[in-house]
């Protein structure tokens, strides 16, 4: 399948999808949404992919956030579009953290508003040097309502999200590592290089441990500790018994590389 606003190629293991809007600065409008939704559907079920990589194709920007030219309109101005457009964000994180497989966000450049949100959605976010991270939503009489669970996800400190909300200020890739949003700063000549690196440990691993372990992390998260305890008894039971873990724990036995099964 072709798309308008996204490009998509499979390395191995690995699916990709490139933000390709570059006459808006990837903006997020309902087309480039659905586009990037049905992209990580696709790779979802391709049982050949075991790691979802997102970049853009623009050198100096991942994504420019929220398209306002379309949420401005005069169409947007009746409720109902407006929500329908307000609505795509929601549906674009919720993709993100119900898939099978890793995500890593792959960000260079300007990261803003619904560009943060993307990278915090996504399971892992390696960023290049000049990558610079914000919400300032605040500054054009909006709020990143849609933005901030995924970002209080990602950030240890409460006031720390808040404090970017409020003041709309720009974070360096840098200073995104220290609160937790970014995984790793890489030279902007190596941000391809690394994400892909990155998602290829990953990929080596087992299919079916990368699925059951994504959705045991999330759902641990809004667990009681013990709660959470007993249901990692449970996961780890299941996948102690599973072909996989047999396979795994045998192969480091008898000291060679392990052979997973594919997910179907």
């Amino acid at each position: 399948m072709s798309y308008e606003t996204i490009l998509m190629e499979r390395r191995d293991a690995i699916g990709i999808i490139k933000l390709n809007r570059p006459e808006r600065r990837n903006a997020m409008n309902a087309e480039l949404i659905d586009d990037v939704i049905k992209a990580l559907h696709d790779f979802d079920a391709d049982p050949e992919v075991h790691v979802i990589v997102i970049m853009s194709t623009h050198p100096k920007v991942f994504c420019a956030g929220r398209d306002l030219a379309e949420g401005s309109s005069e169409l947007a101005a009746d409720l109902i579009k407006q929500r329908a457009i307000s609505s795509g964000p929601r549906r674009l994180w919720h993709t993100l953290r119900s898939l099978k497989k890793i995500v890593i966000a792959g960000v260079n450049g300007y990261a803003l508003a619904g560009g943060t949100g993307l990278a915090a959605a996504c399971d892992l976010v390696v960023a290049s040097e000049d990558a610079v991270f914000g919400c300032p939503e605040v500054n054009v009489g909006l709020f990143p309502t849609t933005v901030a669970p995924a970002m209080v996800d990602s950030i240890g400190s409460i006031k720390k999200c808040l404090e970017i909300f409020l003041t709309g200020d720009r974070l360096s890739a840098q200073e995104a590592t220290s609160i937790g949003l970014v995984n790793k700063v890489v030279p902007a000549d190596k941000l391809e290089e690394a994400t892909i690196e990155l998602a290829q440990k990953i990929a080596s691993k087992s299919p079916r441990v990368l699925q059951m372990g994504k959705e045991f992390f999330y759902n641990m998260l809004g667990m009681e500790y013990y709660q959470a305890i007993r249901y990692g008894t449970e996961i780890i039971t299941m996948l102690a018994v599973s072909d996989d873990g047999r396979e795994g724990q045998r192969a480091f036995l008898e000291k060679r590389q392990p052979q997973w099964k594919k997910l179907t």
